[in-house]
């Protein structure tokens, strides 16, 4: 595997991880704190895509979409991982 690939693939794979991690401490912050100011700063989502298509076609039904949802714990958690990750660069 060439450099540039390798290099590629170890960054992908710091951002999914990032973002499995962001996405997990995310749950458990919504589980633990109590309402509040602190609860809604780390809650607070953006969320951008497209919206699903729903395809008829007599046979079967298809739907496509997808959306991200970006929030301050995410961002940190794939801020870290890469930052981890990039020892092995």
């Amino acid at each position: 595997m060439s450099e540039g690939k390798r290099r590629f693939a170890v960054v992908l794979l710091a951002v999914v991880v990032g973002v499995l991690a962001g996405s997990l401490i995310t749950e458990i912050i919504r589980l633990i704190l109590p309402t509040g100011v602190v609860k809604t700063f780390f809650m607070k989502e953006v969320a951008f895509g497209i919206d699903p298509i729903h395809l008829d076609l007599a046979l079967f039904e298809l739907t496509f979409g997808f959306t991200f949802h970006f929030n301050f714990v995410a961002m940190i958690a794939v801020a870290v991982t890469v930052y981890y990750f990039k020892w092995w660069l």
